[in-house]
């Protein structure tokens, strides 16, 4: 796996230079001693997000500050926790305060270190563990009923995730090169899928393992969480699997189409689901729109990352991996 160096003073000090003068790193922490005392041990998470500041405070609480642009939707939330389990692998949430013009939210400490720390030391077992059966089982199984009793109307989110998609796809089919566009054909016509509360950004820093048996123990950052189609946020499995660019392409990781099957049969034993063709049809809409669209797109909801800045091909260079091949087991 390639080596990356992350510096938690440099993200913290451009979160701050980003959110403006008006809050400094000072204040947020002077905020979080008045209101749990003076003596209380605060420290920084490991990793912090682009659009919040984030702190421990003393063993079982979080309080983050969020930006304006980035706040947290509590009834959303409360949505997650209800399809997922509460206090299990979502946070309880609750807002506190402003401070400037951040949002400031107390949460619950999950336990785990981020997959991005992790995932490399992970074994064969533990790795079979990790690859989100039951997060994706529970989406399916438990969404649609939990919203429903939320207060949620349905037929006016599926209405609304329709046009988000129908939006999405075609952008993608003004500004992909053709050799992708007849994914983008393919997902056009055939639009009938299972809407779900989906993460907006599921990665390798919001998701939670536990270092010893590699078990999911936590989704954070759920900012930004939509009503999409069921399986458009399974490129999180690809990343697990894989999840970086080297010299040769993408790098999947030792036995990683065992690894994707067993997820499936997992997945289809748990849901009582035989034919999935859809699902991973809605699965490759997913990619297309994960590494399709510019991160400064400016679509609300699911994230896009491609960085439209490298030029000469490379910002496709993940669509090109995930949809053309045929998923070897190369490392690096």
């Amino acid at each position: 796996m390639p080596f990356v160096i992350y510096n938690l003073a440099n993200s913290i000090s451009t979160f701050f230079f980003e959110a403006g003068s008006s809050t400094s790193r000072e204040e947020c922490d002077a905020f979080v001693r008045e209101r749990y005392g003076h003596d209380i041990s605060i420290q920084p998470a490991p990793i912090q997000g682009v659009s919040s500041y984030t702190v421990f405070v003393g063993n079982d609480k979080v309080v983050q500050f969020r930006e304006h642009t980035s706040l947290l939707d509590i009834p959303l939330l409360n949505l997650v926790r209800e399809i997922h389990g509460e206090d299990t692998i979502v946070p309880r949430c609750v807002e506190i305060g402003w401070i400037g013009g951040l949002g400031v939210y107390e949460m619950t400490k999950l336990s785990g270190e981020a997959l991005v720390m992790v995932r490399s030391s992970l074994d064969g077992c533990q790795r079979e563990r990790a690859v989100w059966k039951r997060f994706f089982a529970q989406s399916w199984l438990k969404s649609e009923a939990a919203t429903l009793t939320s207060g949620f109307d349905i037929s006016t989110l599926r209405s609304t995730a329709k046009e988000e998609c129908d939006r999405r796809l075609e952008y993608l089919s003004q500004t992909l090169p053709a050799r992708l566009q007849p994914f983008v054909t393919e997902i056009q016509t055939t639009f009938s899928y299972p809407i779900v509360l989906t993460h907006a950004d599921l990665n390798e820093t919001n998701t939670l393992l536990s270092p010893s048996t590699g078990s999911l123990s936590g989704i954070l950052d759920w900012a930004g969480a939509s009503f999409l189609p069921f399986g458009f946020s399974l490129y999180a499995l690809e990343n697990f699997l894989g999840g970086w660019m080297g010299q040769k392409g993408w790098t999947w990781l030792p036995h990683s189409e065992q690894l994707r099957n067993i997820f499936w049969e997992t997945f289809c034993t748990q849901t009582g689901l035989e034919d999935v063709r859809l699902i991973k049809l809605a699965a490759k809409a997913g990619i297309l729109i994960r590494y399709g669209i510019a991160w400064d797109a400016r679509f609300e909801g699911m994230i896009g990352v491609r960085d439209p800045n490298l030029g000469g091909g490379d910002e496709y260079r993940s669509l090109d991996a995930l949809l053309f091949s045929n998923r070897g087991e190369t490392t690096e």
